[in-house]
């Protein structure tokens, strides 16, 4: 069984859910996420967020390839979906070029994540909001609990890539500090769709 996700382009995400379901995957999801533009122009223009979805779902080991071939072949223009996967069984898996690193940070520093990540060679980053339960001090406002925000920042990089860029964004964003951050790293088995990294 694989872990399989899919990042496209927003009011894409359904129709990639349905071909899923038709194929047989199991507990198929969608979020809602940002996108990083690695452009210059969009930078400069403060339009450098696309509105992006993350469909994932479970996949049986033996129909991946295929699915993914398939899903490239209907739904896929150049640049627009990132699809890869994650064993969730390592055995038997070796040499796997990429790995899908997971950064979460308070709302405010996703930003700094991604610029030193690409400082480092890593292109593109997607970017899930959501919020924080963990053990910093919580703010109440009229008797209710705010909880803070915090983004989760996903890339897929190149493994030869991953440990200067996980160092760089541990020591930059001084993550051994308590509530600073936490930063993880996946397996990535087969990748279909993503601009190659130099």
């Amino acid at each position: 069984m694989k872990y399989l996700r899919i990042i496209t382009s927003r009011s894409k995400g359904s129709r990639f859910m349905d071909q899923l379901e038709k194929h047989g995957a199991k507990s198929i999801s969608c979020l809602l996420a940002e996108g990083s533009a690695n452009d210059h122009i969009l930078e400069v223009l403060g339009i450098n967020k696309e509105k992006k979805e993350i469909v994932s779902a479970l996949v049986n080991d033996e129909l991946v390839k295929d699915l993914l071939y398939k899903l490239k072949e209907k739904f896929d223009k150049k640049n627009t979906s990132i699809m890869f996967t994650t064993p969730l069984d390592l055995k038997g898996e070796v040499n796997m070029e990429y790995e899908a690193l997971y950064v979460i940070v308070n709302k405010e520093n996703a930003d700094k994540v991604i610029e030193i990540s690409q400082k480092e060679g890593a292109r593109g980053a997607t970017v899930v909001h959501g919020r924080g339960s963990g053990i910093q001090k919580k703010s109440v406002f009229l008797n209710m609990t705010i909880e803070p925000e915090k983004d989760i920042v996903i890339m897929l990089i190149k493994k030869e890539i991953s440990e200067k860029v996980k160092s760089s964004i541990y020591e930059a964003m001084n993550l051994e500090e308590n509530s600073q951050g936490i930063l993880f790293s996946l397996p990535v088995s087969d990748v279909r769709g993503l601009v190659e990294q130099n």
